[in-house]
């Protein structure tokens, strides 16, 4: 079982959607481990070492953080039918659109208008982690938030207009995922999403041909039968011939930190194992888990020397 993909997220996430979405376009089985909704996350960080964002993504005892890398990793180790067909620049600065630009509007509208159902401790984890959100405006903000979540989604139906079945030619790419997650988010936890987004009919066309790829293949396991997985695995092998000179001065075999530039709150530290221009793996032990190789992408994370 250490070539099984575990995904560890939550249901109601929409950045595990993704994830979830992109095994659904691939074909592809994974395990699910349900995580908690607010820290702490004991059973996902014994893994991580600290970091507690999601969705996480474990094969054996080798973890890795952030969709932009997951996504990434499917694709290199199941690359048909191709998520990148359109290179990666395009695809993942399309994903920096919608992970920045449209995601922000559409989570304080998805905690705006259930405030009266969401409990009070989620809320207080969502303020501390969305320093770019101000929460005391959500009232205030509702129309703007509304009207720049409308727009993004015109964008999309705009984008569909010459009769292409997918954002960016006949087949579906990282780009969509992207997308979609926002619309799917609107659908699920946005009351409403629906009306704002009514008459744009290619963007629907489009979200139906989205649904119905699905999320592949799933099956539910436990958080303690993922981490005795990795602790019966060992990392796998790394290529030394990736490793390349950091700005930072840290080489392998250095001891270091490594954590979200937007999230500072979350470091893992470990001994690091490879660095290159896309890519920082570091080696850390844990008691229940064992030895793990600690996956992360080289742009949106800040590395230091230990100490």
């Amino acid at each position: 079982m250490t070539d099984l993909f575990i995904l560890h997220h939550h249901d109601p996430s929409p950045f595990a959607e993704k994830i979830r979405k992109a095994f659904g376009v691939k074909g592809l089985s994974w395990a699910s481990v349900q995580i908690p909704m607010i820290v702490p996350k004991p059973d996902l960080t014994c893994l991580t070492g600290g970091y507690r964002g999601t969705p996480v993504l474990q094969i054996g005892a080798d973890i890795y953080c952030d969709t932009r890398l997951i996504a990434d990793v499917i694709e290199k180790l199941h690359p048909h039918p191709p998520l990148f067909i359109s290179g990666p620049l395009v695809n993942f600065g399309l994903q920096h659109w919608s992970d920045d630009a449209v995601f922000p509007p559409g989570a304080a509208l998805a905690m705006h208008e259930n405030a009266a159902n969401l409990p009070d401790e989620l809320l207080d984890e969502r303020r501390a982690y969305f320093t770019n959100l101000d929460f005391s405006r959500f009232a205030e903000d509702a129309d703007h938030f509304r009207s720049q979540f409308q727009a993004h989604a015109t964008l999309i139906d705009e984008q569909l207009q010459d009769s292409r079945l997918f954002l960016l030619g006949d087949a579906p790419e990282w780009a969509d995922i992207g997308a979609y997650f926002n619309i799917w988010m609107g659908g699920g936890h946005i009351p409403s999403a629906e009306r704002l987004i009514t008459g744009l009919d290619r963007l629907a066309a489009w979200r139906a041909r989205m649904d119905a790829f699905g999320m592949g293949e799933r099956t539910d396991i436990t958080a303690d039968e993922a981490i005795a997985i990795a602790r019966q695995a060992s990392p796998a092998s790394l290529d030394s011939a990736e490793n390349r000179p950091d700005e930072t001065g840290a080489a392998p075999g250095d001891r270091v930190i490594v954590w979200p530039v937007d999230h500072s709150d979350t470091p893992v530290e470990g001994t690091l194992a490879l660095i290159s221009a896309v890519k920082i793996v570091v080696i850390r032990s844990d008691e229940r888990a064992g030895e793990l190789a600690v996956h992360f992408p080289r742009i949106g994370y800040q590395l230091r020397k230990a100490g």
